[in-house]
């Protein structure tokens, strides 16, 4: 990650000045004070620091899932503030792939129904897109659990069908 000053047109993301705070009680905690980065295309980047230190919240706002208090982020040249609450799902769906800290597996879907997630809330049919889902569970080693529901499944088997419901839409 370089820190910025402006725009880069070759960015894939960039983020300006962000800032976000929470309000705990009476009393609002600053969380981030100003963090800018670009990432280029096949740019391979980690974020890292100790727990507490706000990486998730950073990886919240790159990635659409929250908006900062100030700033901006720019996603593949489209600023994400340009878009509603429902589009911004909508573009997170087509072309973000997320794997979260803690999986945020539905414990009433199987293995390939998590996998299918995505697809299936952009309302493609589970028929159509099996195969796709079988060779993702393949190819993260989960043959034959395809129909283990989550409690059936190691914490290492549900960080690999997390992975492949990130993958699955090709973002």
């Amino acid at each position: 990650m370089r820190h910025i000053s402006g725009s880069v047109t070759n960015a894939l993301i960039e983020a300006h000045d962000l800032k976000k705070a929470y309000v705990r009680g009476n009393h609002t905690v600053p969380v981030l004070k100003g963090v800018s980065l670009v990432a280029g295309r096949g740019e391979f980047v980690t974020v890292m620091g100790p727990s507490g230190s706000r990486k998730s919240t950073l990886l919240h706002l790159l990635g659409g899932l929250d908006r900062p208090d100030a700033g901006r982020v720019i996603l593949d040249g489209v600023p994400l503030e340009s878009y509603s609450d429902r589009a911004l799902s909508g573009f997170r769906r087509e072309r973000l792939g997320f794997v979260f800290q803690f999986f945020n597996l539905l414990p009433s879907l199987t293995t390939l129904e998590n996998i299918a997630l995505p697809l299936l809330l952009d309302g493609r049919k589970l028929s159509s897109i099996r195969e796709k889902c079988e060779d993702l569970t393949r190819r993260v080693g989960l043959s034959g659990r395809s129909d283990h529901y989550p409690h059936q499944l190691s914490g290492g088997e549900m960080q690999r069908v997390a992975i492949a419901r990130a993958l699955v839409s090709d973002p």
